[in-house]
């Protein structure tokens, strides 16, 4: 099959050579209307552009990187799939960094990315605490979109509201003036504080003593474990700061003798693939990572292309309430 080339897709439009180029480059003197009909010619002749054509002609590298905590994760995993589906329709390579893995490789590998040719770096979850100065060093003349508050650093944010997921987790559960709730937090997960702060705002909305229905865990051999176990025969709903605190306690719940989803609700916070992978299925919150990382790598582009030229800014994202088994009682 012949290679389809720019010349192909200019003579199918209609437009100069000059002019498919820059709209390929996403040039802001190229108008929307221009970029739309070459972008719909590039699909119907299956064009696909040159990398290293477009980096000599441009400057760029057409690549960014991507640091994440934990691959496993829920919210780094949407992250990274959101930002790789906004990547691929511009053509831009990924290149990811897992930077809670192995502390000082990544560390390593991010100075390594200095001297390689990306133009940007997205962050899902820093929470490698050396890691924010390296980036600083290696990158300060390029944009910078994180999913989360990164301290000292002067950046975009994309992050999920964690005291929205606390918000709905207590609307969902808390009736007025009533104490037949547990929610149990675990101090040491990321956004957990914000999370409570959010359920602590409708205890108090709903006339709830906050303190009456929360419980700290700070491990899984805390023996807080043994109260929460204690109080699970009086109780209507139980909560989790996260996913992995909810799963504890449909465990707890069986060794209780309740029965999740029919005599307990049971809810968590962070959508884990492990939420889906019982009975029954834990509902859950979810972080609305595949948006933000589309965004992310949108905005991105935007500050790439200077077409936005505003200081960073922060922005939160609204979490969703994924209902599930573990709370069909309700």
């Amino acid at each position: 099959m012949t290679k389809v080339t720019i010349e192909d897709i200019s003579r199918h439009t209609g437009l100069s050579r000059g002019t498919v180029s820059r709209a390929l480059n996403d040039r802001p003197d190229i108008s929307q209307a221009t970029k739309n009909k070459v972008l719909e010619a590039c699909r119907q002749l299956n064009y696909v552009p040159s990398h290293a054509a477009r980096s000599l002609a441009t400057g760029r590298a057409y690549a960014v990187a991507v640091l994440v905590d934990d691959l496993r994760a829920a919210f780094d995993a949407d992250f990274l799939r959101g930002v790789i589906a906004r990547a691929q329709s511009d053509h831009y390579a990924v290149i990811v960094v897992e930077a809670a893995a192995d502390r000082e490789g990544s560390l390593q590998h991010v100075a390594g990315l200095a001297r390689e040719r990306v133009d940007a770096v997205l962050m899902a979850a820093p929470t490698v605490t050396a890691l924010p100065e390296a980036l600083t060093d290696a990158f300060a003349r390029r944009p910078l979109v994180a999913g989360a508050m990164v301290s000292g650093m002067a950046c975009d944010v994309l992050a999920p509201d964690m005291i929205e997921s606390g918000r709905l987790v207590g609307r969902r559960l808390l009736r007025e003036g009533a104490s037949d709730v547990l929610y149990v937090h675990a101090p040491s997960a990321t956004g957990a504080a914000e999370r409570l702060a959010g359920f602590h705002e409708i205890c108090r909305e709903r006339h709830v003593d906050a303190g009456a229905v929360t419980l700290t865990v700070t491990g899984p051999r805390d023996p807080g474990w043994e109260s929460v176990s204690a109080r699970l025969a009086g109780l209507r709903a139980v909560a989790g700061s996260d996913d992995y605190v909810g799963l504890q306690l449909l465990l707890l719940a069986r060794g209780a003798g309740r029965t999740p989803g029919r005599d307990l609700a049971v809810i968590g916070q962070g959508n884990e693939p492990l939420a889906q992978c019982i009975e029954p299925a834990l509902s859950s919150v979810d972080f609305a990572g595949e948006e933000i990382g589309r965004r992310a790598m949108d905005l991105v582009l935007q500050r790439v292309n200077k077409t936005r030229l505003d200081a960073p800014q922060s922005t939160y994202v609204a979490p969703t309430l994924v209902e599930r088994g573990s709370t069909a009682c309700l």
